[in-house]
């Protein structure tokens, strides 16, 4: 009787303890995969999918409307987003999907009745999107453009900042280009074509000092 008893418990026990580890296990594997999937990421990535669809049928748009007019449409084209307004190119002009604002768009020249270039951005809601970093100084932002827009030009149009497009620094001692129309990947950098600094200078041990180095 003792050792039924005994027994009784033992498997008793030994079954409860069997589904308290397998309810820890699925609860484990359930906050992995909460956070793993991270719901307000996947949220605003939806709203990334829309807003990249929303460039591309853009540019497509403004490239078929170029070949009609050579010209690419007037900015105000974009605020009239939810319009026909870029019929029969486009069907309807986007809006944002989530501030229902119109895209930013960048014209050049500046100004004119007939533009030749064009860039068109979206500011991306997820963070992680790593398309969201290809723009220097427009963090998380995707932009489309025409095949003539520089790389200078597009960060212009959405930093507001000018740079140059020949960008100098220090090698073995003389100053020589390191970037051409893109993101230098050493420092120090000048738009000077005299680099800015003395690129013969030395240190005690013999080294150049003011070498553009890799970042």
């Amino acid at each position: 009787m003792y050792n039924k008893t005994v027994m009784k418990k033992l498997s008793t026990g030994f079954t409860l303890i069997e589904v308290m580890i397998v309810v820890s296990l699925i609860v484990i594997i359930a906050l992995v995969l909460l956070f793993g999937m991270n719901p307000l990421q996947q949220f605003f990535r939806g709203y990334d999918t829309v807003r990249k669809t929303d460039l591309a049928k853009l540019k497509n748009a403004f490239e078929n409307y170029y070949n009609d007019h050579d010209c690419y449409p007037d900015k105000s084209i974009l605020t009239q987003c939810g319009s026909n307004a870029l019929d029969p190119y486009l069907d309807k002009v986007p809006c944002d999907p989530n501030t229902k604002e119109p895209y930013e768009i960048y014209l050049l020249p500046a100004d004119s009745s007939c533009p030749q270039k064009f860039a068109i951005y979206a500011n991306l809601s997820s963070t992680v999107d790593v398309r969201g970093d290809l723009i220097t100084y427009c963090p998380d932002t995707a932009a489309v453009y025409s095949t003539d827009m520089n790389y200078t030009e597009v960060i212009k149009g959405c930093s507001g900042q000018e740079l140059c497009q020949t960008i100098y620094g220090c090698r073995n001692g003389a100053c020589v280009v390191v970037a051409l129309d893109s993101v230098p990947s050493c420092s120090p950098n000048s738009c000077d074509p005299n680099c800015g600094v003395d690129c013969t200078k030395k240190n005690r041990r013999g080294a150049y000092t003011n070498e553009c180095r890799e970042i």
